[in-house]
Protein backbone atom coordinates (compact mmCIF):
# COMPACT_ATOMS: atom_id res chain seq x y z
CA UNK A 1 0.00 0.00 0.00
CA UNK A 2 2.83 2.59 1.22
CA UNK A 3 4.73 1.70 -2.18
CA UNK A 4 0.84 2.19 -4.13
CA UNK A 5 0.93 5.63 -2.11
CA UNK A 6 4.50 6.77 -3.48
CA UNK A 7 3.73 5.85 -7.05
CA UNK A 8 0.58 7.63 -6.95
CA UNK A 9 2.17 10.47 -5.85
CA UNK A 10 5.11 10.47 -8.20
CA UNK A 11 2.80 10.67 -10.56
CA UNK A 12 0.21 13.07 -10.02
CA UNK A 13 4.15 15.22 -9.23
CA UNK A 14 4.83 14.53 -12.72
CA UNK A 15 1.58 15.67 -14.16
CA UNK A 16 1.30 18.61 -12.38
CA UNK A 17 4.80 19.71 -13.29
CA UNK A 18 3.75 19.03 -17.29
CA UNK A 19 -0.05 19.94 -17.30
CA UNK A 20 0.51 23.46 -19.31
CA UNK A 21 1.55 21.15 -22.30
CA UNK A 22 -1.17 19.56 -22.72
CA UNK A 23 -2.51 20.88 -26.12
CA UNK A 24 -5.71 23.02 -26.43
CA UNK A 25 -7.54 22.86 -29.91
CA UNK A 26 -6.57 26.07 -31.27
CA UNK A 27 -7.19 26.86 -34.78
CA UNK A 28 -3.80 29.01 -35.18
CA UNK A 29 -1.28 25.99 -33.87
CA UNK A 30 0.76 25.69 -37.05
CA UNK A 31 -1.12 28.35 -39.46
CA UNK A 32 0.96 29.84 -42.06
CA UNK A 33 0.00 33.08 -41.91
CA UNK A 34 -0.93 34.37 -38.39
CA UNK A 35 -0.73 38.41 -37.37
CA UNK A 36 -1.05 39.84 -34.41
CA UNK A 37 -3.95 41.87 -34.00
CA UNK A 38 -3.06 44.29 -31.30
CA UNK A 39 -0.07 45.94 -30.10
CA UNK A 40 1.69 43.71 -27.30
CA UNK A 41 3.40 45.13 -24.74
CA UNK A 42 5.91 42.03 -23.64
CA UNK A 43 7.87 42.04 -20.07
CA UNK A 44 11.78 41.70 -20.37
CA UNK A 45 11.94 37.76 -20.03
CA UNK A 46 9.58 37.86 -23.70
CA UNK A 47 6.43 36.81 -21.41
CA UNK A 48 2.48 38.31 -21.87
CA UNK A 49 -0.39 37.96 -19.93
CA UNK A 50 -3.96 37.55 -20.43
CA UNK A 51 -4.50 40.48 -18.30
CA UNK A 52 -2.65 42.62 -20.45
CA UNK A 53 -0.12 44.06 -18.72
CA UNK A 54 1.24 47.14 -19.85
CA UNK A 55 5.13 46.39 -19.74
CA UNK A 56 7.79 48.57 -21.82
CA UNK A 57 8.07 46.36 -24.91
CA UNK A 58 6.46 46.17 -27.96
CA UNK A 59 5.50 43.58 -30.47
CA UNK A 60 3.74 46.02 -33.35
CA UNK A 61 -0.16 44.88 -34.98
CA UNK A 62 0.35 43.50 -37.89
CA UNK A 63 3.63 41.46 -36.35
CA UNK A 64 3.42 38.46 -38.27
CA UNK A 65 3.85 35.14 -35.88
CA UNK A 66 3.75 30.99 -35.33
CA UNK A 67 1.17 29.52 -32.90
CA UNK A 68 3.87 27.06 -31.71
CA UNK A 69 1.14 25.33 -29.17
CA UNK A 70 -1.63 25.93 -26.94
CA UNK A 71 -1.95 24.83 -23.45
CA UNK A 72 -4.50 25.28 -20.70
CA UNK A 73 -2.21 27.93 -18.85
CA UNK A 74 -0.34 29.12 -22.09
CA UNK A 75 0.31 29.67 -25.25
CA UNK A 76 3.72 29.40 -26.62
CA UNK A 77 4.44 31.56 -30.80
CA UNK A 78 7.46 32.53 -32.16
CA UNK A 79 7.69 35.95 -34.09
CA UNK A 80 8.48 34.82 -38.06
CA UNK A 81 11.19 37.67 -39.12
CA UNK A 82 13.48 37.28 -35.38
CA UNK A 83 12.54 33.68 -34.78
CA UNK A 84 12.16 35.25 -30.75
CA UNK A 85 9.58 33.19 -29.12
CA UNK A 86 7.49 34.34 -26.56
CA UNK A 87 4.93 32.63 -23.94
CA UNK A 88 1.60 34.38 -23.20
CA UNK A 89 0.37 33.07 -20.38
CA UNK A 90 -3.84 32.85 -19.41
CA UNK A 91 -4.51 34.32 -16.00
CA UNK A 92 -7.30 32.70 -13.76
CA UNK A 93 -9.64 35.68 -14.33
CA UNK A 94 -9.56 35.30 -17.85
CA UNK A 95 -13.69 34.79 -18.79
CA UNK A 96 -13.98 34.27 -22.45
CA UNK A 97 -12.55 30.64 -23.61
CA UNK A 98 -8.90 30.10 -24.48
CA UNK A 99 -9.13 30.63 -28.25
CA UNK A 100 -12.29 33.23 -28.27
CA UNK A 101 -9.65 35.97 -25.95
CA UNK A 102 -6.77 34.28 -27.90
CA UNK A 103 -8.80 35.47 -31.28
CA UNK A 104 -9.11 39.25 -30.58
CA UNK A 105 -5.21 39.22 -29.80
CA UNK A 106 -4.30 36.92 -33.09
CA UNK A 107 -5.55 36.30 -36.86
CA UNK A 108 -4.98 35.55 -40.21
CA UNK A 109 -5.30 38.68 -41.78
CA UNK A 110 -4.36 42.07 -40.33
CA UNK A 111 -5.69 45.44 -42.55
CA UNK A 112 -3.21 47.63 -42.17
CA UNK A 113 -4.46 49.97 -44.34
CA UNK A 114 -7.15 50.51 -41.66
CA UNK A 115 -5.01 52.74 -39.42
CA UNK A 116 -4.30 55.18 -42.41
CA UNK A 117 -8.01 55.85 -42.54
CA UNK A 118 -8.14 56.64 -38.94
CA UNK A 119 -7.41 59.85 -37.17
CA UNK A 120 -4.00 61.47 -36.51
CA UNK A 121 -3.84 61.15 -32.90
CA UNK A 122 -5.09 57.36 -33.01
CA UNK A 123 -2.02 56.58 -36.07
CA UNK A 124 0.08 58.10 -33.49
CA UNK A 125 -1.08 56.49 -30.18
CA UNK A 126 -1.04 53.25 -32.17
CA UNK A 127 2.23 53.53 -33.53
CA UNK A 128 3.59 54.29 -30.34
CA UNK A 129 1.92 51.75 -28.55
CA UNK A 130 0.53 54.02 -25.71
CA UNK A 131 -3.09 55.98 -25.17
CA UNK A 132 -3.69 59.26 -26.15
CA UNK A 133 -6.05 61.82 -25.24
CA UNK A 134 -8.08 62.08 -28.04
CA UNK A 135 -8.28 58.48 -29.11
CA UNK A 136 -10.86 56.43 -29.83
CA UNK A 137 -11.63 53.32 -28.42
CA UNK A 138 -10.93 51.38 -31.35
CA UNK A 139 -7.26 53.17 -31.67
CA UNK A 140 -6.66 52.32 -28.18
CA UNK A 141 -7.43 48.66 -28.10
CA UNK A 142 -5.10 48.71 -31.23
CA UNK A 143 -2.64 50.46 -29.56
CA UNK A 144 -2.38 48.58 -26.29
CA UNK A 145 -4.96 45.21 -26.15
CA UNK A 146 -8.76 44.77 -24.57
CA UNK A 147 -8.58 45.54 -21.08
CA UNK A 148 -8.83 43.12 -19.05
CA UNK A 149 -12.39 41.44 -19.03
CA UNK A 150 -12.78 40.69 -14.93
CA UNK A 151 -11.33 44.53 -14.73
CA UNK A 152 -13.66 46.38 -17.76
CA UNK A 153 -16.60 43.77 -18.39
CA UNK A 154 -18.12 45.88 -21.30
CA UNK A 155 -16.36 48.21 -24.08
CA UNK A 156 -19.09 49.88 -23.70
CA UNK A 157 -17.93 51.55 -20.26
CA UNK A 158 -16.92 54.97 -20.08
CA UNK A 159 -13.86 53.83 -18.12
CA UNK A 160 -11.63 51.05 -18.99
CA UNK A 161 -9.11 49.41 -16.46
CA UNK A 162 -5.83 48.29 -17.50
CA UNK A 163 -2.67 46.79 -15.29
CA UNK A 164 0.79 48.52 -16.17
CA UNK A 165 2.18 45.52 -14.15
CA UNK A 166 1.01 43.69 -10.77
CA UNK A 167 0.22 46.18 -8.53
CA UNK A 168 -0.87 49.18 -10.49
CA UNK A 169 -3.15 50.02 -13.00
CA UNK A 170 -4.43 52.38 -15.32
CA UNK A 171 -7.69 54.08 -15.81
CA UNK A 172 -8.45 55.12 -19.50
CA UNK A 173 -11.23 57.93 -19.16
CA UNK A 174 -13.74 58.22 -22.50
CA UNK A 175 -16.39 61.02 -23.35
CA UNK A 176 -18.53 60.40 -26.09
CA UNK A 177 -15.88 57.55 -27.50
CA UNK A 178 -12.63 59.29 -27.02
CA UNK A 179 -9.58 59.46 -24.69
CA UNK A 180 -10.51 62.31 -22.15
CA UNK A 181 -8.16 61.28 -19.21
CA UNK A 182 -5.71 58.98 -18.59
CA UNK A 183 -5.74 58.22 -14.34
CA UNK A 184 -2.09 56.52 -13.21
Amino acid sequence: MKRMIIFLGAVLSVFAQIGHSFSEEYHLIGAAEVYTLVNLHPDARQNLYSVNYLQAGLIPLCTKVRVDSVGSDRMIFTLTESGRQHTYFFHRSLRLPISAHLDRFFGKMCDKKKIETMSKVDQEGISQGRVIPGMTKEGVILAIGYPPEHATPSLEANAWRYWKNRFNTMLVHFVDGKVMRIQD
